[in-house]
C-alpha cells in the first residue's frame, strides 16, 4: 500500500489548484468582459430614430441633428391635411434603431393644391394641352381608343375634374379614335394591273410593293399574286402587295 503524501507536497498541490482556478476565473471574466464591451461599442453606433411627422423641414432637421442623423427630403407631393413645408412621412418610421450619421428620408409636403384638375373632356387634343399648361400640370400618356366622336376629342382623362390633391403633376388622356374602315379583300389575280391601280385608288386602298416576273403564256401587266389574299379582311390604307407578269 503507497504510503500518503508529505503535509509540504499537499500544501504544495492544493496552492497550485487554487492559483490555477484562479487564472481560469480571470481568464473567463476578461473575455466576457470584452464580449460585453463589443457589443456596447456595437450597439452605441445606433441610435433610435425620433418622430418628424408633420414638423417643418428645419425643426425636423434639427430633431434629428440632435440624435446624430441627417435629414434627405426625397419627394415632394401636394397633401390636403399636412401644411406646405413639413413632412408626410419618414423612412425610417419612429422607434427604430439606426446607425449614427444616416439620413432620414422624409416626403415633403406642398401644401393643397391651389389648381383644380381643368375639365379636359370633350375638348380636342389640342386644346386639352393647352388648358394642362394653363393649370400648371403636365400632359402624361395618350391614348387612342375607337369611338363615335371627332377623331382627337377628348372622351376621359385621370384624374378626374376637380381633383383637388392628384398624387402627380401628370393627366392621362384617352383620346377618340374614329372607327377603321374595313373591306374584304377583292380578288386580283387574273386582271390587268392598268384596271387594278385605279379601283383600288378608288376605294382608298394603298398599293405597296409591285414585283414584275417573267411568266410563259401569261399576257404582260397580268396579275399573278396578290397579298393578302382574296377574302382576307382589310384595313383601310393597309398595303396590297401584288406580283405581275412581264
Amino acid at each position: 500500500m503507497a504510503s500518503e503524501l508529505p503535509s509540504s507536497l499537499q500544501e504544495k498541490f492544493l496552492t497550485l489548484g487554487k492559483f490555477l482556478l484562479l487564472t481560469g476565473i480571470l481568464v473567463a471574466v476578461a473575455l466576457l468582459s470584452a464580449f460585453v464591451a463589443m457589443r456596447m461599442a456595437v450597439r452605441g453606433t445606433e441610435v433610435k430614430v425620433p418622430s418628424v411627422l408633420e414638423k417643418p423641414v428645419e425643426e425636423a432637421r434639427n430633431v434629428l441633428k440632435k440624435s446624430g442623423l441627417g435629414l434627405e427630403v426625397t419627394v415632394e407631393r401636394y397633401d390636403d391635411k399636412i401644411p406646405q413645408g413639413a413632412i408626410v412621412t419618414q423612412h425610417p418610421g419612429a422607434g427604430v434603431h439606426m446607425k449614427a450619421n444616416r439620413k432620414v428620408q422624409v416626403i415633403m409636403s406642398l401644401g393643397r393644391r391651389q389648381n383644380p384638375v381643368p375639365e379636359l373632356r370633350g375638348s380636342s387634343l389640342r386644346a386639352a394641352r393647352l388648358m394642362v399648361m394653363q393649370y400648371g400640370y403636365e400632359v402624361g400618356s395618350i391614348a387612342e381608343m375607337q369611338f363615335e366622336k371627332p377623331a382627337g376629342e377628348v372622351i376621359q382623362q385621370f384624374p378626374l375634374p376637380d381633383s383637388k390633391s392628384p398624387a402627380s403633376r401628370k393627366i392621362d388622356i384617352l383620346v377618340a379614335r374614329n372607327p377603321t374602315v374595313q373591306y374584304v379583300m377583292p380578288e386580283l389575280v387574273g386582271q390587268d394591273l392598268n384596271r387594278v391601280l385605279p379601283f383600288l385608288q378608288q376605294k382608298g386602298l394603298k398599293v405597296g410593293k409591285i414585283q414584275y416576273r417573267a411568266y410563259q403564256n401569261i399576257a404582260k401587266g397580268t396579275v399573278v399574286r396578290q397579298f393578302p389574299e382574296p377574302g382576307h379582311p382589310l384595313e383601310e390604307k393597309k398595303e396590297i402587295n401584288l406580283e405581275v407578269a412581264r
